[in-house]
């Protein structure tokens, strides 16, 4: 999948608009709507992902810390028996918290989450490109005394 980085790159190159073929620039739109919409849907798909693994491993790490776990389960996950207190309900948001494979999830889901966020205002853009684009065939006809 594209990064972050790359699609940061892929925007600031076709965001440029030529000043000098307006027409061709118009004729971009649906390309750059289709390419855009694309991303922002597989981001879309991802982000849900991202918000399923880490409600599962919540639950996971949760019934973990309770010592509500089989040892067959603990080894299929790989895990290590917890052997300190069970923690209070109370308690228990910290646990999750701190525990690294929650927050390596957590990272995930910002991470997707952004890529998301950044495709959407791209197509914010892009929706209201049309506009711009007139409004500069506008200017240009001003300021070459046409209008």
């Amino acid at each position: 999948m594209i990064t972050l980085e790359e699609l940061q790159n892929m925007w600031q190159i076709d965001c440029k608009v030529d000043e000098l073929n307006l027409g061709q620039e118009s004729t971009r739109i649906p390309e750059l709507h289709s390419k855009y919409l694309n991303l922002l849907t597989t981001y879309r798909l991802q982000c849900r992902k991202a918000q399923s693994d880490m409600q599962k491993m919540r639950r996971l790490k949760w019934k973990f810390y309770r010592g509500e776990l089989d040892q067959k389960e603990l080894n299929d996950l790989g895990w290590e028996q917890y052997l300190g207190n069970a923690p209070l309900n109370n308690q228990m948001n910290e646990f999750l918290d701190t525990d690294e494979d929650i927050i390596r999830l957590t990272d995930k889901l910002e991470y997707v989450n952004t890529c998301f966020t950044l495709c959407e205002s791209v197509m914010k853009s892009i929706n209201s490109r049309s506009f711009d684009i007139k409004n500069a065939i506008e200017w240009t006809k001003f300021s070459n005394g046409l209008l």
